[in-house]
């Protein structure tokens, strides 16, 4: 009588074993959005902290104690306190230069793009004076707690340029402007203008004494000023 042939388990194929690495790589993207989303906690509770008590003095036990965590188990997501304060401040920074850059990215001519410039600047900031504050005043009230090292500030300077470059580009386009001021020169006064106009916005609300002239007649007088500079 014939001897039953033994049974041997079926060898998977090809197909079977790329199917199967969707599988495995999806923990891995799960961990990568759960370690994601942390960094956003940890962030976010920064943010929180520095606009309730400032920047000065603020601890990672503090920021560790905000979201549940040790501050063993914080340097995981961050390797100090000057990481955790630049991730910040270049997060928000890179916002608003892109909001700049989308901007100016629909005018055609140098007057026009210092005008949506200004508007973009002013506008923008006063939606968001927690946001301006924590970029540009509590470094200043709070000088030395964070460490401004050549390589943070090299990642800076592309975000500015990001920031400028749609504006001066169009302004070196066009005929040279009256006041015979560089291209990147006007646009870099144009914005620094618009932020002194957000500057006192904030500075007289706070108690409660708003401007006498409303944003868009401040919009307007100082594009105004800009656009006749640039003009041949």
């Amino acid at each position: 009588m014939p001897r039953k042939a033994a049974s041997t388990p079926a060898r998977k194929t090809t197909s079977s074993r790329r199917a199967a690495t969707p599988a495995r790589a999806e923990p891995a993207t799960r961990a990568a959005r759960r370690r994601e989303q942390s960094r956003e906690d940890i962030l976010a509770a920064t943010r929180a902290l520095i606009l309730a008590r400032g920047l000065k003095g603020l601890t990672l036990d503090e920021v560790a104690g905000a979201v549940g965590l040790t501050k063993a188990a914080l340097y995981y997501y961050f390797p100090s306190k000057d990481a955790l304060l630049e991730d910040l401040s270049l997060r928000t920074l890179q916002a608003q230069a892109q909001r700049l850059h989308d901007a100016v990215a629909s005018t055609t001519t140098g007057p026009q793009a210092l005008r949506s410039l200004i508007a973009e600047t002013i506008r923008m900031h006063a939606q968001h004076m927690d946001d301006f504050r924590l970029s540009y005043l509590h470094p200043q009230l709070a000088p030395g707690a964070i460490d401004a090292s050549p390589a943070q500030l090299a990642r800076v300077r592309p975000i500015n340029e990001l920031s400028f470059v749609g504006a001066t580009e169009r302004l070196a386009a066009g005929p040279r402007g009256r006041a015979g001021v560089d291209p990147r020169m006007m646009v870099f006064l144009a914005n620094l203008a618009a932020m002194g106009v957000v500057l006192m916005k904030g500075l007289v609300e706070t108690f409660d004494d708003p401007l006498r002239y409303s944003d868009e007649e401040l919009v307007d007088a100082l594009a105004r000023i800009f656009e006749a500079a640039a003009r041949p």
